[in-house]
């Protein structure tokens, strides 16, 4: 089964052979859960690294700009498969580079996949993608990481600058200014310091898949090579169209005020509401995914990010008003040029049970399912597009039984179907 599932894969890839709907590629779950390691596996370190950039009028401190932390861990192989390439891996909005790192179930452990079965090891994609030889930097957005375990949710707090707890005056007024202009530039500036002069594939975890579509855009001097994606997100002004097109409520409905400078906090009722408990999860119920990773994962969003990324476009005299930024520091989601896109090729993977990527707007039929709703749009530039359908994984797969095997299509890809 393993062998042929990757002849089928790579020739849909490289041939088009077995697409349906112009790009789609549907996998059996078997074909999924036996698909092989792509290259052999290695040994890898990992390294810290963090940067601080400037942006945006301190209140507090009259002629002070706010000063933010941004954090990761690079993952270098021993043996690298392809030459000159890195992955940067950019999570949602509530969550850290240890979503990439360890899974819910698995050991806190950095594991020499060599010796140990890739399957039974329950370590995150970041280190698989890294023992398959492939770089890995996995970020921390800014106040979404912390050295130490975080405290409980409703009393937790963004370190913006790491190993400091904001006051109340302060956190107020860093919400009130926490825009996608200020994380792109910080994960730029991350990236450049620790992956210099190496192309990169960005892989954006939903709310983080935004970021694939702006850094270019915005000055980063790493050629990107190409779209990559699970659970991934996309410019927030083909959302809105999305929204427009099958959504029950009108834009005013969708996005009722709310305290932009304040946090959404993440809980295990919001997580089954949204759809992200399934039926590939060895940890059980919601209740104890949280208890799992609590003590690293933040489980908060500020609003403001909230609101750009879900193009609530409608609250956007209030922000102005309470940010006072310029509209060149606001809702640049909806400023991402698709000219970018010309000369790349895209790889998405989505999973069957993704309420929001793939399972609402199907019921209109199969084009208005957001994920291919979106790839109908980047058509017209893209040089190439596939979009992998993955039998039982929820907006989650990446860290759900057979994870590895979702590092082993990714990196296929970068072998038989992106450019070197």
């Amino acid at each position: 089964m393993s062998q042929e599932a990757i002849e089928r894969y790579v020739a849909a890839l490289t041939k088009g052979k077995g697409l349906h709907d112009d790009f789609i590629y549907s996998m059996t779950f078997d074909e999924y859960k036996t698909f092989p390691d792509p290259y052999p596996r290695t040994t890898f370190k990992v390294t810290e690294t963090e940067a601080r950039i400037s942006r945006y009028s301190n209140p507090g401190k009259p002629g002070e700009l706010f000063e933010w932390d941004i954090h990761g861990r690079l993952f270098t192989p021993a043996k690298p498969s392809i030459p000159g390439i890195a992955v940067v891996m950019v999570p949602g909005g509530a969550v850290n580079e240890y979503e990439f790192i360890f899974t819910p179930d698995g050991p806190e452990k950095y594991l020499d996949l060599t010796k140990t079965s890739p399957t039974e090891s329950r370590v995150g994609v970041a280190q698989h993608m890294a023992s398959l030889g492939i770089p890995v930097l996995a970020i921390s957005l800014p106040g979404h990481y912390s050295r130490s375990p975080w405290p409980p949710i409703p009393d937790r707090r963004p370190e913006f600058i790491i190993g400091e707890i904001p006051s109340d005056e302060e956190l107020k007024n860093r919400l009130a200014v926490y825009t996608f202009r200020m994380c792109v530039e910080a994960i730029k500036v991350l990236i450049e310091k620790t992956l210099p002069d190496l192309k990169i594939f960005c892989w954006g975890h939903s709310t983080g898949g935004e970021y694939f579509y702006l850094l270019e855009q915005y000055g980063l001097r790493n050629k990107l090579i190409g779209g990559l994606g699970f659970g991934t997100g996309m410019p927030a002004w083909i959302r809105k169209e999305w929204d427009l097109v099958c959504a029950q409520k009108s834009p005013e409905e969708r996005a009722p005020f709310r305290n932009l400078t304040d946090l959404s906090r993440r809980s295990p009722k919001g997580y089954v509401k949204s759809g992200y408990a399934g039926p590939n999860q060895p940890w059980g119920s919601a209740e104890r995914w949280f208890e799992l990773e609590n003590h690293r994962r933040p489980q908060f969003k500020p609003f403001l990010q909230d609101i750009e990324h879900s193009a609530h476009d409608v609250l956007l005299p209030e922000i102005r008003k309470l940010s006072r930024l310029p509209d060149e520091e606001l809702f640049v989601t909806y400023k991402a040029d698709l000219n970018r896109l010309r000369g790349k090729k895209l790889l998405h993977i989505v999973g069957e049970y993704d309420k929001g990527h793939w399972i609402e707007g199907g019921e209109k039929g199969v084009e208005f399912r957001r994920e291919v709703y979106a790839f109908k749009r980047f058509a017209t530039y893209a040089e190439d597009l596939r979009l992998i359908v993955v039998p039982r994984l929820t907006h989650y797969g990446h860290v759900e039984s057979y994870n590895e095997r979702l590092a082993n299509l990714m990196v296929t890809a970068f072998r038989d179907y992106f450019p070197h």
